[in-house]
This record gives C-alpha cells, sequence and structure tokens, in this order.
C-alpha cells in the first residue's frame, strides 16, 4: 500500500474579500520541486476524487490546495468546514481506498464483496480506476451499478467471464 503524503481532517479556508479563493492550509507539507514550489499530487477531498491538482506555496513555506467551487457544492462543504484530505503525490497508485459509497454498495450484495475481494490488487485498483475515471457522476453511478451486478453474478467488473472460476 502506497503512502500518502497527507491524510488528515482538515478546515477549508477562504481569502478575505471578493474572489477570495478557498483552499485546504498543508503547513507539514514541504515545498515541491515544482515551478514556484507548485507540487503535483492527486487523492481525495472527503470522497470526491481530486484530477491531478498543483499546491501552491503559501508564506514561510507553508502549502495550500486551492478548492474550487464545482468541488465544494460536490462535497457540500464551504469555508469554516472540516474535510478529510488524502493527497498522494502524482505517479503514486491510490490502492485501497475505496470510495464509500463503492463500499456501501459491496457491502449490501455479500456476493459481490466476496468476489471483489477475492480478486487480485491489481485487478482491483483497475477496478477502481475505471469506475472512477469517468467525470460525469451519472455515468459513475452507472458503472458502479455495472460492476456490483458483474461482481455479484460471478464475473470480472467490465462483465466477462471471471478468471477464479465462479
Amino acid at each position: 500500500m502506497d503512502t500518502p503524503l497527507i491524510d488528515k481532517v482538515l478546515p477549508l479556508e477562504r481569502f478575505d474579500g471578493k474572489g477570495g479563493w478557498t483552499f485546504i492550509r498543508l503547513p507539514d507539507l514541504p515545498k515541491g520541486q515544482g515551478y514556484f514550489g507548485m507540487r503535483k499530487v492527486r487523492g481525495f477531498i472527503d470522497q470526491y476524487e481530486l484530477p491531478v491538482s498543483n499546491l501552491m506555496p503559501l508564506k514561510k513555506g507553508v502549502m495550500m490546495l486551492p478548492v474550487k467551487a464545482a468541488i465544494r457544492k460536490q462535497i457540500r462543504k464551504e469555508a469554516g468546514e472540516q474535510v478529510r484530505l488524502i493527497l498522494f503525490p502524482v505517479g503514486q497508485q491510490t490502492k485501497e481506498v475505496i470510495p464509500a459509497d463503492f463500499l456501501e454498495c459491496l457491502q449490501d450484495e455479500p456476493e459481490a464483496l466476496r468476489n471483489f475481494r477475492a480478486s487480485s490488487p491489481e485487478e482491483q485498483e483497475k477496478c477502481l480506476q475505471w469506475m472512477m475515471e469517468v467525470t460525469v457522476p451519472e455515468a459513475r453511478i452507472q458503472r458502479m451499478a455495472d460492476t456490483i451486478n458483474h461482481l455479484a453474478a460471478g464475473r470480472s467488473y467490465l462483465g466477462t467471464k471471471s478468471k477464479q472460476g465462479r
């Protein structure tokens, strides 16, 4: 399992004034080696999967992650509220970070859960990446539903015959 750069509950903050950014302050992370000290990361804010994003330096070596309005709308949180932030450096896998809604669906279908756990870690990672690569929420929900149905029927997450012989 890859080690995240950060896995903490932190507050959303906002710069004062009109057009002020909403961000998460990351005092424990060292400045990156990119342009102007930026650092590329990917991960999760609550259950929202972040695309590749830039951490930006604030003052005195403190980094911040800007949080766009579209993300705040998805997680239903604003400045002053707490979020769980999990970040990985770009290029590192997000193995064993299973979205809560998918895990909840798996737990409702014991056979699907059993078949998911019986698959190799590589196959589980491919499954999660396939489900999460779409950005349209309705399409992601449909992929989750299809995956659960296929796994419950003993097939692979894509609906092909399972290699496990079930």
